[in-house]
């Protein structure tokens, strides 16, 4: 027994962590930024304010700026100015410039895959327009905390929209390191950019001044920033990737109105054949809708009217499509992932020429959102 107790005592004093910091000694990062000034790199550090208490009209957050010849160098110094050691344990997002951007976004993910103490969870983004040390100095209304605003913004747009896509640090790095896919990014911009914008002012009013916007996505060629996709590009990509969870699309039911169609299931499936040493990739994209909105005169308990609606929705998708495909034939990157659709089904497949055939099919519910409204109830829809 008295082994035991011993071996125990052991166990206790033995356990620890050696990186272990007390929590008065370090400032926790939320978000870093990253410009460059002619050869020096402008590192942004947005922490968490210390001093601040539930009773107080201070900042949650604090930015510190600090530069170097390496970004390592730019955070170290930053020592110099901030009370404690900056610690990233916690950091959710990176903001980096478009100038960066070109340089080449890998150089930067490689100096934080270095740092032990990071996770790989952060989110990467690029700013269009503006620095990257602007848009973490921006107060948001909703969140207290800037960078869980982006994050939280980023999280939802990509369950509802399919106007952006948030990759984080790991799937980065795993894109870029397989053959015949290139990673693409979330871009951020800020509307209205004034030093208001940057106080308490920003987040006591019903319309803050400055404004972060999610502005879909970059898509990057070898580690490097290529060009931005529009809106309707960016659904395109979300549908090849099969990472569309939930949208509207838009559709014209007559001369002059819309109707909504929300798709609340999407399921891409694809499939590459080899037809006379020629490659086939055919994508099936299967979607569920609901009317969610309807503006026209058209009766819906014809089913002629909701065939109409259905086909409707099925070319707008594959337009979206076909503006992403479009792309991907005049581009350097593979943000698409093609070749590598390929790969995975031919290992012997050497970058030679393939089709691409994409069979869109929408199914519209007609339950719900159809049924239980005003409109089906005067075109006489529960009459048995």
């Amino acid at each position: 027994m008295k082994k035991i107790f011993i071996i125990i005592i052991l166990i206790l004093l033995l356990s620890g962590c050696y990186n272990y910091k007390e929590l008065n000694k370090i400032a926790i990062v939320s978000s870093i930024s990253i410009d460059k000034d002619n050869d020096k790199y402008i590192v942004g550090a947005q922490v968490m304010n210390a001093k601040q208490d539930d009773e107080s009209e201070s900042s949650q957050v604090v930015v510190y700026e600090s530069e170097g010849k390496t970004i390592n160098e730019a955070l170290r110094n930053m020592i110099m100015k901030a009370p404690r050691t900056i610690y990233g344990g916690h950091l959710s997002k990176l903001v980096i410039s478009e100038e960066i951007a070109k340089e080449g976004i890998i150089n930067v993910i490689d100096t934080f895959q270095r740092q032990t103490e990071i996770r790989n969870e952060f989110t990467i983004t690029v700013s269009k327009g503006i620095k990257a040390s602007d848009v973490i100095k921006v107060m948001t209304s909703t969140e207290a905390v800037p960078a869980e605003y982006v994050k939280t913004s980023l999280e939802t747009a990509d369950i509802s929209s399919a106007l952006t896509y948030s990759t984080k640090l790991d799937e980065f790095v795993s894109y870029y390191l397989k053959k015949g896919i290139d990673p693409v990014i979330a871009v951020l911009e800020v509307d209205n950019y004034k030093n208001k914008g940057t106080t308490t002012d920003n987040t006591t009013t019903t319309n803050p001044i400055t404004k972060i916007i999610l502005k879909n996505i970059a898509i990057t060629n070898e580690g490097k920033f290529e060009k931005y996709l529009t809106k309707d590009e960016t659904i395109g990509y979300n549908f090849i990737r099969n990472q569309v969870q939930e949208m509207v699309v838009p559709i014209k039911c007559d001369d002059k109105y819309y109707a909504s169609i929300t798709i609340l299931k999407n399921n891409t499936k694809s499939k590459v054949i080899k037809i006379n040493n020629k490659y086939q990739i055919k994508f099936d994209i299967n979607s569920n809708g609901v009317l969610s909105e309807y503006n026209c005169s058209k009766n819906l308990t014809s089913k002629k009217v909701i065939d109409e609606i259905e086909k409707k929705t099925e070319k707008k998708i594959r337009s979206y499509i076909d503006k992403a495909l479009q792309v991907q034939k005049n581009s350097k990157s593979k943000f698409l992932g093609l070749e590598r659709t390929i790969y995975l089904n031919y290992p012997k497949y050497k970058n030679e020429e393939f089709d691409v055939i994409v069979n869109v099919n929408l199914e519209l519910s007609r339950k719900g959102e159809i049924r239980n409204s005003s409109k089906g109830a005067k075109n006489n829809e529960y009459q048995n």
